[in-house]
């Protein structure tokens, strides 16, 4: 129970699997999934102690990181409180990841277990034998419960569901040092790091954003959000279960769908990023298109990425002109992986549009001087956003000095805040309005992409001898930015190789997202002294290109 002291909101040290519980205590018979079928608390619970035991008879104790590889459905989240009730840690993959990505986050994260959909079987089957992977639980869909025979060393979901006598292990957790997932984020240098995330952090953020958006047991929650993202495992999935809110899970977005599914089970809020809010806009303006009953939505928040302030007001002209939802409220928000994510959103009451909204409970915040470290005093000084709260990270996964950099040291107070990396300044009102990444993460509609990650894969390449890769401009708002690689080609390789055939290699070797979507052959690219690339220089580059200012 959330207990208030002194005006300050302090938070239950819990494990995250009791918060299913106790909502299961308090509301054993209300449905806690309404589509694509119907499954009460109590029955949800039933089936998270049940899968626990199977995982615990497999194997699995404390500690273990068990992989999660799969698009959204109800099995999804059972795997998810199945497996922290067992004492694991989550690794949560995406399920455009191709063999590579498998292989490299398996082994980072030294994972033994992972549950898939049978659908990726054949992507885990490639790289099973170069990781330590022992264990596959494979989710089947109805189509393959009849015929589906198990590859060797294989689990069958459905068959551990139905022969496992729930008997849970039953373990003392430390909430504040235990970790409940690692999830991998890209930096601007090095591949994808994994987030150490404490029970802790999880369970403070969930209570943090229940309060900020005024939700309750009697919300129904629309959970398209990949859950693979922390967006969508903490904010849709994890936010729901505390508060007791029934969800409606659909495994991916579909414009026609999503908007069908608001109006057939009365969805009162849904998180949202760019491009669903266009794609919702188009869907609407398009001739002919029914009027759909949305007279119960009364919250949708844009996160993951910026969006443009007309694109919002267009979604919510439309939303109420055409789809009857009167009182819903456009909200806006920001946060960051190492945050569990949230940080801040705009006030339900007091939106100002234009920034990122005000800090949630609990939660801190300071700009520092890029070059001294200093901390800037004024309001409406220029520098880098850091912040301090609960729901903080621990750290990088086996990488101490990514952690240590990551944190900046209160001289005054020896307290450590984390550096987001983002150049911001706090106005008189205390929004915060953040104004450029200083770690170049690519954003292309809504994904973040690590530059890094496909320069390491393009110095693969035999005809390459150095690359750069940049965010290039986008006026699409749908876009935002396309990965753009400047390439130096090797001297043999010139004039017998050509850009398509390069966009062409990396598209075989990487999620369909983070293809590169344009090259270009140059014969130098911009470094610093000590060898760093100058990605701002092509950035700029570019946008002369554009005519962007």
């Amino acid at each position: 129970m959330v207990k208030y002291k002194r005006g300050h909101l302090y938070y239950p040290i819990i494990p995250i699997h009791e918060v299913l519980e106790s909502t299961a205590e308090r509301f054993p018979d209300k449905l806690a999934f309404l589509y694509p079928m119907e499954m009460t608390f109590k029955q949800f619970k039933e089936h998270v102690d049940i899968f626990a035991t199977a995982l615990k008879n497999l194997g699995v104790k404390k500690g273990d990181r068990v992989a999660l590889y799969a698009h959204n459905s109800i099995e999804w989240e059972i795997a998810f409180y199945g497996l922290e009730k067992a004492g694991a840690i989550l690794v949560p993959m995406n399920p455009q990841f191709k063999e590579t990505e498998v292989k490299y986050e398996a082994n980072d994260s030294g994972a033994e277990t992972i549950i898939i959909l049978r659908s990726l079987y054949p992507v885990v089957a490639t790289v099973r034998d170069e990781t330590n992977l022992k264990t596959i639980i494979i989710i089947e869909s109805e189509e393959d419960k009849e015929n589906l025979k198990m590859p060797e060393g294989a689990y069958s979901w459905s068959t551990l569901m139905q022969n496992t006598k729930p008997d849970p292990p039953e373990y003392e957790f430390n909430p504040k040092e235990d970790l409940a997932a690692l999830m991998y984020t890209s930096g601007t240098t090095g591949l994808p790091k994994g987030t150490m995330l404490t029970h802790y952090n999880i369970v403070s953020n969930i209570i943090q954003g229940g309060i900020v958006y005024e939700l309750s047991e009697f919300d129904i929650a629309m959970t398209v959000l990949p859950l693979y993202h922390i967006y969508g495992l903490n904010v849709c999935m994890n936010q729901a279960v505390w508060l007791g809110a029934s969800q409606v899970v659909t495994p991916r977005f579909e414009v026609k769908e999503f908007s069908e599914l608001i109006e057939k089970y009365r969805v009162t809020y849904s998180l949202c990023v760019p491009p669903i809010f266009l794609a919702v806009v188009r869907h609407l303006e398009e001739p002919g298109v029914k009027e759909y009953d949305w007279e119960d939505l009364k919250v949708v928040n844009n996160g993951g990425a910026p969006i443009p302030l007309e694109l919002l007001e267009r979604f919510y002209e439309l939303a109420k002109k055409k789809c009857k939802a009167k009182n819903v409220t456009i909200q806006h928000g920001w946060g960051l992986t190492e945050a569990s994510p949230v940080v801040a959103v705009n006030p339900m009451s007091r939106a100002k549009m234009e920034s990122q909204g005000t800090l949630i409970p609990d939660t801190f915040h300071k700009i520092i001087d890029l070059e001294t470290g200093e901390e800037l005093p004024k309001r409406g000084d220029v520098g880098e956003l850091v912040i301090k709260g609960p729901q903080v990270m621990k750290g990088y996964w086996n990488r101490p000095e990514a952690t240590e950099s990551s944190f900046w040291t209160d001289p005054k107070t020896g307290e450590k805040w984390l550096r987001t990396g983002d150049m911001a300044y706090i106005d008189e009102e205390e929004y915060e309005h953040l104004l450029d990444r200083i770690k170049e993460m690519i954003k292309y509609k809504g994904w973040s992409i690590a530059p890094a990650e496909l320069e390491d894969l393009l110095f693969k390449n035999p005809h390459i001898s150095d690359a750069a890769v940049i965010g290039k401009p986008s006026k699409e708002l749908d876009v935002g930015e396309i990965p753009k690689a400047f390439v130096i080609l090797k001297l043999e390789s010139k004039g017998k190789v050509s850009e398509q055939e390069i966009i062409d290699w990396v598209a075989e070797k990487i999620s369909a997202y983070k293809k590169i979507r344009e090259v270009e052959f140059v014969d130098e690219i911009p470094k610093s002294g000590s060898g760093k690339i100058l990605r701002r220089e092509l950035v700029k580059l570019e946008k002369v290109r554009l005519g962007i200012k």
